[in-house]
């Protein structure tokens, strides 16, 4: 890998809604990096648009990062197909659905639809990021991997715990990425938020590898009485996104 491309991503991935703004001493704190290193990278990003400056010398996203997150979403062979089917679960069940990705141990959310009224989840916001082995999507889409690279992804990277529910242990993961790949979908019960649980459901390419998941958030003391209907649309409608040709292998 260029080091310089991996240094300069390091320090974008650290932007994010929850903490906007960053300095030169910030990221050199967080990143471990030599403060001339970084002061040289973030004036070098700057000047490509990448970050911009603001009045109080500290550091946001700028323009070309927009530019890019944009023409990534416009140009996405999911993403439109994906809002469709979002709108509907939606508007047939009154709740919270995105579409993920995954990158190492963490998944992205690159589409979210809410409806008008009830519950939203901040957490999910388009763009960002949360850690897979807390949510039903990173659960689907790790489920898909190898044992031996689920582990590998875990042996530099520890498992991060965002309520008392979340799993920690590569041996409790791979015992529920296993429930996982027999039921067909995976379940978050108070993983990532407490009071909230979600549902999710793998979505593959047109060469059959799952690379998004479809999920749906709810609260909590639904997953009684609406937990398997939410499942069951879930499911259907990641289905359905998925390659013609893997639909017919899947036998709808």
């Amino acid at each position: 890998m260029i080091e310089g491309l991996e240094r300069a991503t390091r320090v974008l991935a650290l932007f994010s809604s929850d903490v906007p703004e960053w300095t030169v001493s910030d990221v050199c704190r967080e990143l471990s990096l030599p403060k001339t290193t970084v002061w040289e990278y973030m004036q070098s990003m700057t000047a490509l648009g990448l970050l911009r400056r603001t009045a109080r010398g500290r550091y946001r996203l700028g323009w070309r990062a927009f530019q890019l997150g944009l023409r990534a979403r416009m140009t996405s062979e999911i993403s439109g197909p994906a809002r469709v089917e979002m709108a509907k679960l939606v508007e047939g069940y009154s709740e919270t659905v995105q579409l993920v990705s995954r990158y190492r141990g963490e998944v992205v959310y690159l589409e979210k639809i809410s409806p008008r009224s009830g519950v939203h989840v901040n957490l999910t916001q388009v763009g960002e990021r949360l850690p897979a082995n807390c949510t039903a999507a990173g659960k689907v889409l790790l489920a898909e991997l190898p044992p031996g690279e689920v582990r590998k992804i875990y042996a530099d990277v520890e498992m991060e715990r965002l309520t008392e529910k979340s799993i920690r242990s590569m041996a409790a993961l791979e015992a529920e990425l296993s429930a996982v790949k027999e039921r067909g979908h995976a379940l978050d019960v108070e993983e990532t938020v407490e009071g909230m649980c979600c549902v999710a459901a793998p979505v593959s390419n047109e060469y059959g590898d799952v690379t998004w998941a479809l999920s749906m958030s709810f609260l909590e003391y639904r997953l009684a009485t609406h937990g398997e209907k939410y499942a069951q649309a879930v499911v259907d409608a990641a289905q359905r996104l998925c390659h013609p040709a893997e639909r017919f292998r899947a036998g709808h």
